[in-house]
């Protein structure tokens, strides 16, 4: 079997689509590891691969999978490469994206920068979620990582954010990131982890995303950084800059959602042999 794709990226954050609105999609966990690792000649490998499918209520339904072939329910970068996409279809916005646990919306196209609305975050621990209430969680988590103050949230996929003096090496970001993600005792389903710097100018971050690893940006990691910047520093708006690409997103709180906005590139497009 023959499958059109596209590869493309948000602000570093890199992902294969296929739009199966237009041809018959079905793939195993094995072929979305395949498709997606970094020495796959077609593909040159991605953080996230997507699925495009037709929907009753919505311009598409977006079907997110990590590279390690786990399915996920939201990727802010992804949302906006794909509003890129619908809006070069239609030529309107906004555009409506629905995932397994949201709608999003596309509102703005300018040149390569997209502005998608990525919902209101949640704070409570079942919403993330937790296996416990977040103070029964705190004491073991602080012993597993030895960091503490975290900050827990929801953007339609779990997140725990840490302010820091300083952001740590690519080394501790993967050794506390993993150890942290795969706690299964508080996180049931995983979690990303974000290492943050907060300056009055930026935000300045490391990410390791859940499924795949140190990566170069994540949009809903940014969000979740605002999210927790509001609740620490009543920090409304800000340039997130990941450090592991140099690229920058745009977040902004404004009645009680979360706004993501920066650069997509499409990088190229192909046909693989499934």
């Amino acid at each position: 079997m023959k499958l059109d794709f596209i590869k493309m990226n948000g602000s570093g954050n890199d992902f294969i689509i296929f739009d199966a609105r237009k041809q018959d999609v079905s793939l195993s966990g094995e072929q979305i590891r395949q498709i997606s690792a970094r020495n796959n000649s077609a593909t040159k490998g991605c953080d996230q691969l997507l699925i495009l499918r037709k929907s009753d209520i919505a311009n598409v339904f977006m079907q997110i999978y990590n590279a390690d072939g786990s399915e996920v329910d939201a990727c802010g970068n992804a949302t906006r490469c794909v509003v890129d996409i619908l809006y070069k279809e239609s030529g309107k916005l906004p555009v409506v994206i629905k995932t397994n646990t949201a709608i999003l919306l596309g509102v703005k196209q300018q040149d390569d920068y997209i502005l998608v609305d990525m919902g209101v975050p949640k704070f409570r621990w079942g919403d993330i979620p937790l296996a416990m209430p977040i103070r029964e969680a705190i004491p073991k988590i602080e012993e597993l990582s030895g960091l503490k103050n975290p900050t827990f949230v929801s953007m339609g996929n779990p997140h725990i954010v840490y302010f820091t003096d300083e952001i740590p090496s690519d080394a501790i970001v993967t050794e506390i990131g993993s150890r942290i993600e795969n706690f299964a005792e508080v996180f049931p389903k995983r979690i990303n982890v974000s290492f943050a710097k907060n300056t009055p100018e930026i935000i300045e971050a490391k990410i390791w995303e859940r499924g795949a690893g140190l990566t170069k940006a994540c949009g809903t990691g940014a969000c979740a950084i605002l999210a927790a910047a509001y609740k620490q520093f009543e920090r409304t708006e800000a340039q997130v800059k990941f450090m592991n690409s140099g690229e920058a997103v745009q977040v902004k709180l404004e009645n009680k959602h979360i706004f993501l906005g920066g650069r997509i590139e499409t990088e190229f497009t192909g046909i693989m042999e499934i």
